[in-house]
């Protein structure tokens, strides 16, 4: 648009047909690569997410697994279980923590192909708005030619 020529005596600018076109095929070209972004954050924000449940279920199988290896004496059992609950309040706590990263990772990655297809949209509009106002300039001059 910079350096497109202006119209005398107007503000209105004429742009090459063949640039605007090939400037649109390659916002049509990128776009699917921004949706396959996206979608690709989504699925690694489960596979992280499904991997920190059964992290947690594998600790908690353990756990329970060494409960029942040391209840054959009162005391023992009674140890086991405290280190049982505090493995478990442990598992809980990293699986919370590897849950609100990988939510706080995939919002920012969404946030930011937010902002990028923000400023995609923008320059479409744009490329839009200035094709839509050179369109009604170019016919006047052809209307005005035929007379």
């Amino acid at each position: 648009m910079h350096n497109a020529r202006h119209v005398p005596l107007s503000n209105q600018v004429m742009v090459n047909e063949d640039e605007a076109m090939e400037l649109v095929d390659q916002i049509r070209f990128n776009l699917p690569d921004e949706i396959k972004q996206a979608n690709w954050t989504v699925s690694e924000q489960q596979r992280i997410i499904t991997e920190a449940h059964a992290e947690a279920a594998r600790i908690m199988s353990r756990a329970n697994e060494r409960a029942e290896e040391t209840s054959s004496e009162h005391e023992v059992l009674r140890r086991a279980e405290r280190h049982a609950t505090q493995v478990v309040k442990d598992a809980q706590a990293k699986s919370d923590q590897i849950i609100r990263e990988a939510e706080s990772y995939a919002l920012e990655q969404l946030k930011q192909l937010e902002a990028h297809l923000g400023r995609t949209l923008a320059t479409v509009r744009r490329g839009v708005e200035a094709l839509q106002s050179s369109a009604p300039a170019g016919d006047e001059a052809d209307q005005a030619a035929d007379r």
